[in-house]
């Protein structure tokens, strides 16, 4: 039967490969907006790992002169965080942001996560245990000076590598890591020895950076236990003068909700565009029919029954459909590969993710759309009568 079919679409070339066509061009758009929904499911996915129940970041707004009483207040909400129930530890932290002017090619026209400064005591590193490895290079020591790990991206967009040289604020630090790639705000970042974190918070920013505080750390990290009531903690911390939590319940609640409207105008927008490509297949099997009267009235003169001619047509559509969602997912790849590296190549986010399941089920599901879209003209043939069709056909 297979091969009565293809020599059927070979017949009439040119409306089969303007059907595959139509159908191609529904694939392409379901695939390349599936893999940009695909992407944006594995950052919030990474990110909601990163900054799980156990661990939520606190940015701090003390004093920006500089003087005791900065960090004396940094330190005195540090203990009282401390005597809250369900808390484990608080650990200061500086991020910082890395500036246009700061360091040059890492950050101008980059298109993805900011590019931050991080710093972190030895007592944080405990607590990071869902934070990406250093792929190549070595990760920072406490008797490392003027040292720094850098992201993927930043890597990218700067040009550096292991034994370059970054300015930060117009002070130069030795790149002994890049930090896996891993579509979290580290892909951009530059992790430096605390101390000298701290000391960049000390000195004049450039003027495309806003004041920064004067206190010893911008953020505390708060590490809770398990089953502690992330909802709470964050709203007791928020009553604390000069800092402001989150839930990362609730922005892991959020996140879902956004990426789930996201995900269903892009698929809805696609599914429009391959349902257009169905109604092709229609068209086509319709016209097929009525060329091939004839012969289907011969074929059931001679003992083929409507199952045979139901069968046959079904099948012609489940190939073009086939053959529409190859070329749509071929068509796909390169383009989504192409797009990816040129972003890789520049430190940009690679926007799209080509996963097995999307490519798997694209294909499945033009299969079926295409043969649902064929059982109304081949039903129409399975039920000619074959001496109505000779006459017809006369």
């Amino acid at each position: 039967m297979l091969g009565a079919v293809l020599h059927n679409l070979r017949s009439r070339a040119l409306r089969t490969a303007l059907t595959v066509g139509g159908i191609a061009i529904g694939i392409v758009a379901l695939v390349v907006v599936g893999s940009l929904a695909e992407r944006l499911q594995t950052i919030v996915g990474r990110s909601n790992a990163l900054n799980s129940n156990e661990i939520f970041a606190v940015s701090t707004g003390f004093d920006r002169d500089g003087s005791v009483t900065a960090a004396d207040s940094l330190n005195r909400a540090a203990r009282q965080i401390r005597r809250f129930g369900g808390v484990r530890d608080v650990v200061a932290e500086v991020i910082v942001p890395y500036g246009v002017s700061a360091g040059g090619a890492g950050d101008p026209g980059r298109f993805g996560p900011p590019a931050l400064v991080f710093g972190f005591p030895p007592a944080a590193r405990v607590y990071q245990t869902a934070a990406p490895q250093v792929a190549s290079g070595r990760d920072l020591r406490p008797s490392d000076v003027r040292a720094a790990v850098i992201g993927a991206d930043f890597a990218a967009a700067a040009d550096a590598a292991v034994g370059s040289t970054i300015a930060i604020y117009g002070n130069s630090f030795h790149v002994v890591g890049i930090i896996e790639k891993s579509f979290t705000l580290f892909d951009a970042a530059i992790v430096v020895p605390f101390a000298q974190a701290q000391a960049l918070m000390l000195q004049d920013v450039p003027p495309t950076v806003p004041a920064l505080p004067r206190a010893p750390a911008t953020a505390l990290m708060v590490v809770v236990d398990p089953h502690a009531d992330t909802g709470l903690l964050a709203r007791r911390i928020n009553l604390l003068t000069g800092l402001q939590a989150h839930d990362p319940k609730a922005t892991a609640a959020n996140f879902a909700s956004v990426t789930s409207i996201f995900d269903a105008i892009i698929f809805g927008a696609a599914l429009i565009a391959l349902v257009v490509g169905a109604f092709s297949i229609v068209n086509t099997m319709t016209i097929a029919v009525t060329e091939r009267t004839r012969e289907i009235g011969i074929r059931k003169a001679i003992g083929a029954g409507d199952g045979d001619i139901l069968r046959e047509f079904v099948v012609e559509a489940a190939v073009i459909g086939a053959l529409g969602a190859l070329a749509g997912i071929v068509a796909s790849a390169l383009i989504i590969t192409y797009v990816n590296a040129r972003n890789a190549d520049v430190g940009n986010l690679e926007l799209f993710a080509l996963t097995p399941r999307l490519v798997g089920g694209s294909f499945v599901f033009a299969v079926l759309l295409s043969i649902v879209a064929g059982l109304v003209p081949a039903l129409s043939a399975a039920r000619l009568d074959p001496t109505e069709a000779l006459r017809r056909s006369a």
